[in-house]
């Protein structure tokens, strides 16, 4: 690899990296505009409670974050990016915890869920955004902010059965605030879905030709 070549990577994993962090900091901050900025027009995305076209995303986070409660709070953490990169296409891998506050049924939980994003990058007219992005889930946990304050009576009455039990706290807490079940197309650590999630991204970045 020349030099020039190898400072160009160095360019090209910056603003991929950037963009990947910028669309959680607008996904937290409500900025939808600058959400949307950071893919593609006909990029597709895939989550815990929603599978389809970006600009349906950004409707539905706006709509699910304009009923939170005044006390809620969200923060998405992303560490150890690993980008991967072909021509002008890349992948950028990354670990992400969902820190949240909720007030659920009266009463205040904290919340995290574990999970790894992969993002399927594209250049286009000099400028990488995302065309795909696809969560898959860890684990996750749920605790009372204050334990005095929650009787034990109300985790005993909780119906859990329905959900993934990798992260149905998670989804319970989604289901429970915004009314919406888990995604049909929910990956978990693990499972054939997740294998065959990197396999399509193996094979879309091994499509661009250099």
């Amino acid at each position: 690899m020349t030099d020039n070549s190898r400072n160009q990577a160095v360019i090209d994993k910056y603003e991929i990296i950037e963009v990947s962090t910028t669309l959680r900091w607008c996904r937290d901050s409500g900025d939808w505009k600058g959400m949307a900025k950071c893919f593609h027009p006909d990029a597709r995305a895939g989550n815990s409670w929603f599978t389809g076209s970006v600009q349906d995303l950004v409707k539905q986070s706006e709509k699910m974050m304009i009923g939170h409660h005044a006390k809620d709070v969200q923060r998405h953490i992303i560490g150890n990016p690993r980008v991967t990169l072909k021509g002008n296409r890349a992948t950028c891998e990354y670990a992400m915890i969902l820190y949240q506050r909720r007030m659920i049924d009266g009463y205040e939980f904290d919340l995290q869920t574990w999970s790894v994003s992969i993002d399927l990058f594209e250049k286009r007219n000099g400028v990488w955004r995302i065309s795909k992005r696809t969560n898959i889930y860890e684990k996750d946990r749920m605790d009372p902010y204050n334990p005095a304050e929650v009787p034990d009576s109300y985790f005993a009455q909780m119906d859990l059965s329905r959900y993934p039990a990798a992260i149905r706290y998670h989804c319970y807490r989604n289901e429970r605030n915004s009314g919406r079940p888990p995604s049909s197309n929910l990956i978990l650590k693990g499972t054939p879905e997740e294998e065959a999630t990197r396999k399509e991204a193996a094979e879309w970045l091994a499509e661009e030709t250099v």
